[in-house]
C-alpha cells in the first residue's frame, strides 16, 4: 500500500472523537482510484480499471490497550460484492506510522448500503487507528463514506466455560425408559465430576440397543423421556444436547434436543443428512441449518452424516455460530481404507475434526457412541480433549471468548470469512 498524499482536513464524525488527518492510498502506482468529497464524505470510484485499487484514511488518535467501537456508514454501487470490491479495514498504526496491526471492519458480503461497526483492541504499541475504505477489482464501482467513529467500549467479558462430553454403550436395554435411566445416571455422573456448563452426549441415545427400525421407538418433545434430562440439566444448572429418535405426527427424525440450564428445551435440530438406511428405513431429513444463541455463545448442531457434508458446518458457521456439536456413531471417512474397511482411525478422525474446527475457526464438541474418538477441539486444532476409548466422560475448560491472531495482521476467524470473494461461488452462502 502507498500513501499517495496527507490532508489537513478532516471528516464529520460519529461520537467525541474528531479525525485528525485524512490521507490518500494505493495498492500500486497506476491503479489509483478516482477520489472527491460530495455532501460531507468521501467519495472513491474505479478509474475504470478492473485491477483499480485505492481509496481513503481516516486517522484518529489512538490510546493502546483500550477497546474501542469502530464505525463507518457506507454506500456502494457497480460492484458484483461488496465485500469484495470495497475494502473497509482498520490499521493500527505506532508513531513513525509503521503499520503494527490490522483488523477487518466487514467480514461477511453486505447489503449495498449500511454501516460497518466492531469492537477492537488497539494493540499495545500503537497509537493511532485508522479507517481504510475504498473500491478494489472493479472497473465500474464506486463507494461513498461518512459518520466515522472511534468510540471507546468497556472490553469483553471473559468467557471461559467447562464443556463435558460423556459416553458409554448401552447396557442390554429392553425399552426406552431403560436408556432414559442410563443416560440421565451418565449426565448426573458428569455433572458431579465435572460441573460443567455444557454437556453432549452421543446419537439416539435414547433407542440404542433395542430392535431397529430405531424409529419404532420414537419419542415426542417434549415428553417425559426428555423430562428426565430436563430435570439433570436444571439441577446442575448445565445445558445438555443428545440426539434421540423423534415422532411428529406420521414422521419420524433424527433429532437433537438442547437444554438450556434452566432445564427449558431452547432448541431442536433435525438432522438434514441422513445415512442411506435411515432414509430407506423410513426417517425424514430436516431441512433447517439453525444457529442458536444460547448462554454460552452462538451453537450449530450435526448429527453423524451431516458431518460428511462440509456446508453443514459451513453454514452455520458463515452466519456465527462459535462452536458446534456434534454427535455421531461413526464416520465411512474414519477407517483404515483398502486392507481394514469398517476399522476405527484415530489418525483420519482426528484429521477430518481438526480440520473442520480450523477451516471454520469454532470449536467442535463431539460425542462418539462408543466412546473412542470423542473429544474437544479448540479453534486453533488443538485437542483439548480425547477419549481414547478408555473413559466414560472427558472435559475441558474452553476459552470461547479468545481470539486468535495470526503472524501477519488480523484474527484468524475474520480473515477466514473476509477474504472470501463470494461472486465466485455463488451455490455457497455469501
Amino acid at each position: 500500500m502507498i500513501v499517495l498524499e496527507t490532508i489537513a482536513d478532516s471528516i464529520a464524525p460519529t461520537g467525541e472523537a474528531r479525525p485528525i488527518a485524512l490521507r490518500t492510498w494505493t495498492a500500486r502506482d497506476g491503479l489509483q482510484a478516482r477520489l472527491s468529497r460530495a455532501g460531507g464524505g468521501l467519495v472513491a470510484q474505479s478509474s475504470g480499471s478492473p485491477g483499480c485499487f485505492g481509496g481513503w484514511d481516516i486517522v484518529f488518535a489512538a490510546k493502546a490497550g483500550t477497546w474501542y467501537s469502530v464505525g463507518l456508514d457506507y454506500r456502494a454501487e457497480g460492484m458484483e460484492s461488496v465485500l469484495d470490491g470495497m475494502p473497509l479495514l482498520v490499521f493500527w498504526e505506532d508513531d513513525a506510522g509503521e503499520r503494527v496491526d490490522y483488523d477487518y471492519l466487514m467480514i461477511h458480503d453486505s447489503p449495498s448500503e449500511g454501516r460497518a461497526q466492531r469492537a477492537f483492541r488497539c494493540p499495545d504499541s500503537a497509537t493511532h487507528c485508522v479507517l481504510r475504505a475504498g473500491v478494489r477489482w472493479t472497473a465500474t464501482g464506486r463507494a461513498e463514506f461518512s459518520r466515522p467513529e472511534l468510540t471507546p467500549v468497556e472490553a469483553p467479558a471473559p468467557r471461559i466455560h467447562r464443556i463435558a462430553v460423556a459416553s458409554e454403550q448401552p447396557r442390554a436395554p429392553k425399552s426406552v425408559p431403560d436408556n432414559v435411566a442410563q443416560y440421565a445416571r451418565l449426565a448426573r455422573d458428569a455433572a458431579k465430576q465435572y460441573r460443567p456448563a455444557l454437556l453432549l452426549l452421543p446419537e439416539i441415545i435414547l433407542q440404542l440397543g433395542l430392535e431397529r427400525p430405531a424409529w419404532q421407538h420414537a419419542i415426542e418433545i417434549p415428553s417425559p423421556e426428555t423430562d428426565a434430562f430436563a430435570e439433570v440439566a436444571r439441577e446442575h444448572e448445565m445445558m445438555i444436547a443428545f440426539s434421540t429418535e423423534e415422532r411428529d405426527g406420521d414422521l419420524y427424525y433424527n433429532t437433537m434436543v438442547v437444554f438450556g440450564p434452566d432445564g427449558a428445551i431452547i432448541a431442536t435440530y433435525r438432522k438434514t443428512h441422513l445415512a442411506v438406511m435411515e432414509g430407506w428405513e423410513g426417517v425424514t431429513p430436516g431441512d433447517e441449518l439453525p444457529v442458536l444463541d444460547t448462554p454460552l455463545g452462538r451453537i450449530g448442531c450435526t448429527i453423524c452424516k451431516d458431518s460428511s457434508l462440509l456446508d453443514s458446518t459451513r453454514v452455520p458457521a458463515k452466519h456465527g455460530i462459535e462452536l458446534m456439536l456434534l454427535s455421531i456413531m461413526g464416520d465411512h471417512r474414519a477407517v483404515q481404507w483398502g486392507w481394514a474397511p469398517g476399522t476405527f482411525s484415530p489418525d483420519r478422525w482426528q484429521v477430518i475434526m481438526r480440520a473442520r474446527a480450523i477451516e471454520n475457526h469454532i470449536w467442535m464438541v463431539i460425542a462418539r457412541n462408543n466412546g473412542e474418538g470423542s473429544c474437544i477441539i479448540a479453534p486453533s486444532g488443538d485437542i483439548l480433549a480425547w477419549n481414547a476409548g478408555r473413559q466414560r466422560i472427558i472435559a475441558a475448560d474452553c476459552d470461547l471468548g479468545e481470539e486468535l491472531r495470526t503472524f501477519r495482521g488480523s484474527t484468524f476467524r475474520d480473515s477466514t470469512w473476509a477474504e472470501r470473494r463470494p461472486q465466485l461461488y455463488p451455490d455457497r452462502p455469501a
